[in-house]
């Protein structure tokens, strides 16, 4: 089992006050041991990463620039998820809320779509689209159930309708892993 889980939340376009939040929120909702950072120095996106006929970012692009501005902190096993305040895709797909990079200990998170309604709907939307990015980084795959967090999202309908939780299956496959939060 591994030791220690960081996981460092980095604003990227925008000042990140609001991560502070969501990092104990993110702590909180996960099973296992784990430490969460905010960064609310913000990164700037990589304008090379940016498609100007889709006016999108391509993720896997962003993905990389965080992890070589970065390298030293994923050299120590901390895993960083990017909140981008823009919209990401990656070739084939025409959105995407969020990408892991696993090999590279890297996510992102894209805020643009998750914005629309009240701001608290906004908040769990990011917080759901972390701990799913999270679940990517720590091993997870998509989860057949549509509650849970690892759950596939193809619109912000169905990222509203999964809960801000690991399913029981999930959840065992973390514990499995990385001991619980009780140990």
């Amino acid at each position: 089992m591994e030791s220690s889980l960081t996981f460092l939340l980095l604003p990227v376009g925008f000042p990140g006050e609001v991560l502070v939040t969501l990092a104990r929120r993110a702590r909180e909702a996960m099973p296992v041991p784990s430490l969460w950072l905010a960064s609310t120095d913000p990164l700037e996106p990589p304008i090379e990463a940016y498609s100007w006929e889709r006016m999108q970012f391509d993720a896997e692009k962003v993905n990389e620039h965080i992890h070589s501005v970065l390298y030293d902190y994923v050299r120590e096993g901390i895993r960083i998820i990017g909140v981008v305040d823009a919209d990401g895709y990656i070739p084939g797909f025409n959105f995407v809320f969020g990408l892991a990079s696993t090999a590279l200990g890297v996510a992102t998170v894209y805020t643009r779509r998750l914005k629309t309604g009240g701001n608290g709907l906004y908040t769990e939307r990011l917080l759901k689209e972390v701990l799913h990015e999270a679940g990517h980084l720590l091993g997870l795959d998509h989860c057949s159930n549509r509650e849970c967090v690892m759950s596939f999202s193809r619109s912000v309908e169905e990222v509203d309708r999964k809960a801000p939780l690991f399913c029981s299956s999930c959840k065992a496959k973390l514990v499995l892993k990385y001991g619980s939060r009780g140990q």
